[in-house]
């Protein structure tokens, strides 16, 4: 059995005002809403234009973790145009940029608004050797990026004296240096320079010697096991009679040496001949 409810004219008008009431007050939000919206984003835009919010001196960028180079070195490596609003401050070209600088690894950028600066957190390289490309003077990191001395103020030291020395490093040896330097590092005879200047024949001067080795390749690890094999050679012949040791083959290894010094003996027999 159904049941009807009956609703009179004056309820359903009361309704019909309730609901006209409720869009009407909805609709006066969302034009309140948006007014405040536009009224807040207008006064940040505004006040983003002030001018304490401009960077407007290289005093106002600060520099950190910097060690080898110089907050001023940095600075002078930006391409900021001065005065500049803070927040068009391109942050992203700016960090690129620098990283393009051979003694930088990585670079972290913020902004902050009281007071109005830029912090530029770097990462510098840390040169492992001393090395010389096509006769500038420079250095070399563990990943085998070459950084110029001009980038070093005078009295800056960026390895210790007896770092190894590396001479004739070209830019396609990066590629290999790593491997070749901590196999270099780990080697029982020390090696203190190597000589790249002929690519088909990378010379270490050892404490034993020179050593020839024909091109650097695969077989450059076991070249460097049997020079170790060979540490105690300057027990058994006089270093000074080691011209070089070749391991070019290092199936077939040899020492070259100089002529054995004429004793007084020699000399005696030689004055006896007629």
């Amino acid at each position: 059995m159904a049941i009807s409810t009956y609703v009179s004219p004056d309820d359903l008008k009361t309704r019909r005002e309730s609901l006209q009431s409720q869009r009407r007050l909805k609709a006066w939000q969302g034009v309140w809403r948006f007014v405040a919206v536009c009224g807040l984003t207008g006064g940040l835009v505004w006040t983003m234009t002030l001018p304490d919010w401009v960077i407007r001196e290289p005093s106002q960028v600060k520099i950190l973790g910097n060690k080898l180079l110089s907050q001023q070195q940095i600075k002078q490596m930006l391409s900021v145009a001065y005065p500049q609003p803070i927040w068009e401050l391109p942050i992203h070209q700016v960090k690129e940029q620098l990283k393009t600088q051979p003694p930088i690894d990585d670079v972290y950028i913020t902004r902050r608004i009281l007071p109005t600066q830029i912090t530029i957190t770097v990462r510098e390289r840390q040169p492992i050797a001393e090395a010389s490309s096509r006769g500038e003077v420079g250095f070399l990191d563990a990943q085998g990026v070459w950084i110029p001395q001009k980038f070093y103020q005078k009295g800056v030291k960026p390895v210790a004296s007896d770092a190894l020395k590396v001479m004739g490093f070209e830019q396609q040896y990066g590629q290999h240096w790593n491997k070749l330097y901590t196999l270099i590092m780990s080697s029982p005879v020390k090696i203190k320079l190597i000589d790249w200047r002929d690519p088909s024949n990378l010379i270490l001067k050892t404490e034993l010697g020179m050593v020839y080795c024909g091109p650097y390749g695969e077989n450059f690890p076991q070249q460097l096991a049997v020079l170790g094999r060979m540490s105690k050679l300057s027990s058994r012949v006089p270093k000074g009679r080691i011209i070089y040791i070749d391991l070019s083959n290092p199936e077939s290894p040899s020492v070259h040496l100089t002529n054995p010094p004429k004793t007084d003996k020699d000399k005696t027999k030689a004055q006896e001949k007629p």
